[in-house]
């Protein structure tokens, strides 16, 4: 007699970005972020909303639950203690103060991890039971996992990298699905020798945010000339060996914040630009020069890389690993962040009890659009109108010919930080001048590029070397190289270095999305559409129809489109 039962093993995290996920057995069927509910930007509380909207989302209770796996904060593994006594002696030798550094910063994570882990802990203790099985797994071990069982590949090499987690920033592992121990770490720096920290000082030496505005300094990059300040970027981080080594004292520290005068005194000798670009290139290299070290030593070739931690939002470094020899396919982990640990951990657990892990298909994972009542939203909203249409390609076209900036709400939300047109807003990509009144009234800044949404068979001729098989450009996870056509073209996102981040849509996986963009080639010339998430500055991506409609009356998009109703203001209330 067959057994169906249903299996679901829950997936929790919850540092920066808390979220969970759902598996029912090895499928993926359910993720969302806690900020998504509360409205706050990378919301680190316990995500106890996005676990309600999973129960509810597959109809069961928490106790119907078998397996709970946790990632976030494990503490120190004992493999670790040769490498921090190793780290720990060269700092001696330096100075006083690199060791004294290297030593805080050691107190200083414990310290901070304790309440974090305890929140998950006090959690367990009263909402699950005796019964339920808790798996904990290490932060990097998550990230890895995440990318790699999530990966529709079955051997390659996976490198995760971040600000630090559970006392590591940088790892490379060796993945094979078919072994019972899937992940075997070669190499792992030290959560003091972290990228993510080097790059995040960056973020805050030019006035902007650590932890949230890595992605402008990737943006800013483009406009600067690298060459000028690299010695500066060596003085803090460099690779050694196959090793992240950072100098600890003036020039570095392993925190975001703060800096010595020395630093801010040398940084001001350069333009933003030209700082940005340096980071930007020095981050390329460091990440190129670890990778080419361990395929070299390992006699690896022409094999699948795997990618997870939040350093690989960072699209222009994901192109710049694409193009080495050693590698042939690429997978970013789509929700790459902290925020994604949760994925992994519950990908671990279900390896360990020999359960294939799917690999993903989407990120079509977040709460759906309800069933919308016009006649109560009519009542509601006096001054808008709301009209039902069997098919919204033409209406969509006109509104964009029309110059007419559209909210595009429909199905369920996306899990991680890409926004792909299930909640995005989206433009033609003619207007040169998009960059500026688009980004002024998203109160964005002006110097981040857009991005575009393209379909697979308009691709090939978009964009230099171009495959199909791209796995990063169906979830806007790398940047490529734009045809001279393409930037002539749509130059709202082609960027100031001839680059864009694409979606690329196959009709088999939305046809609607594809009909959409067809029709509108065929009535603009142009190539695509902008995509960009459907949020303003500093708040999270619309979770729901109210928040989209929100939207709408404080005038961030133009016309709304909700499924299959397109809503607008009437002519005396613009």
């Amino acid at each position: 007699m067959k057994n169906n039962k249903k299996s679901f093993t829950l997936g929790v995290c919850n540092g920066e970005t808390a979220s969970a996920c759902l598996f029912e057995k090895g499928i993926l069927v359910a993720a969302a972020s806690e900020e998504r509910f509360t409205r706050k930007k990378y919301d680190q509380s316990f995500p106890v909303r996005s676990i309600e909207y999973l129960l509810s989302h597959s109809n069961i209770k928490l106790n119907e639950i078998e397996h709970i796996a946790y990632a976030w904060c494990k503490g120190f593994h004992p493999d670790l203690k040769t490498k921090y006594d190793k780290r720990s002696e060269e700092c001696k030798k330096i100075s006083e103060e690199s060791f004294k550094i290297f030593s805080e910063k050691i107190k200083s994570e414990t310290h901070r991890d304790k309440p974090i882990l305890k929140k998950f802990k006090d959690w367990a203790k009263t909402s699950l039971s005796s019964k339920q099985q808790i798996s904990q797994f290490y932060h990097h071990e998550a990230h890895a996992a995440s990318a790699a069982l999530l990966s529709p590949f079955d051997k390659g090499l996976v490198l995760t990298s971040d600000g630090r987690g559970d006392f590591e920033s940088l790892a490379v592992w060796l993945f094979d699905r078919n072994n019972s121990i899937s992940l075997k770490k070669i190499y792992s720096s030290t959560s003091s020798d972290s990228l993510g920290y080097f790059y995040g000082r960056i973020t805050g030496l030019l006035g902007f945010k650590p932890m949230k505005h890595e992605g402008k300094i990737t943006g800013l990059a483009a406009h600067g000339d690298p060459v000028k300040a690299l010695p500066l970027m060596k003085k803090m981080i460099n690779v050694k060996n196959g090793e992240l080594i950072a100098s600890f004292g003036n020039y570095y520290r392993p925190y975001f914040t703060p800096y010595t005068q020395i630093l801010i005194d040398e940084v001001n000798k350069f333009s933003r630009e030209d700082i940005a670009a340096a980071a930007q290139k020095h981050l390329e290299w460091c990440l190129c020069e670890i990778l080419n070290y361990y395929c070299k030593k390992l006699n690896l070739n022409s094999i699948p890389l795997m990618l997870a931690g939040g350093t690989f939002g960072n699209v222009k470094a994901t192109q710049v690993l694409k193009s080495l020899n050693y590698i042939n396919k690429v997978f970013v982990q789509p929700q790459m962040g902290d925020g994604g640990l949760c994925i992994g951990a519950a990908a671990l657990s279900l390896h360990s009890r020999k359960i294939k892990v799917n690999p993903l298909k989407n990120v079509y994972l977040g709460p759906p659009i309800k069933n919308i009542n016009i006649d109560l939203l009519k009542q509601k909203f006096p001054k808008l109108n709301f009209d039902k249409y069997e098919s919204l390609e033409k209406e969509m076209c006109k509104d964009l010919t029309n110059n007419k900036v559209l909210g595009l709400v429909r199905g369920r939300m996306e899990f991680g930080p890409r926004a792909l047109c299930n909640r995005s807003i989206i433009y033609k990509t003619s207007d040169r001048s998009i960059n500026d009144w688009l980004n002024k009234r998203l109160k964005r800044t002006e110097f981040m590029p857009f991005a575009p949404v393209i379909r697979n068979e308009t691709a090939e001729i978009a964009f230099k070397n171009y495959s199909p098989n791209d796995f990063t450009l169906k979830f806007m996870t790398s940047t490529i190289d734009c045809s001279e056509k393409f930037s002539e073209k749509c130059p709202a996102v082609s960027h100031i270095d001839k680059t864009a981040r694409p979606q690329v849509v196959f009709k088999k996986d939305d046809s609607f999305l594809w009909n959409l963009l067809k029709k509108w080639e065929e009535i603009s010339s142009e190539m695509s559409l902008v995509n960009t998430s459907f949020n303003a500055h500093e708040e999270p991506i619309v979770c729901n129809e109210k928040e989209a409609i929100d939207a709408l009356t404080n005038k961030m998009v133009d016309i709304l489109y909700i499924e299959n109703i397109r809503i607008s203001f009437k002519e005396n209330n613009k």
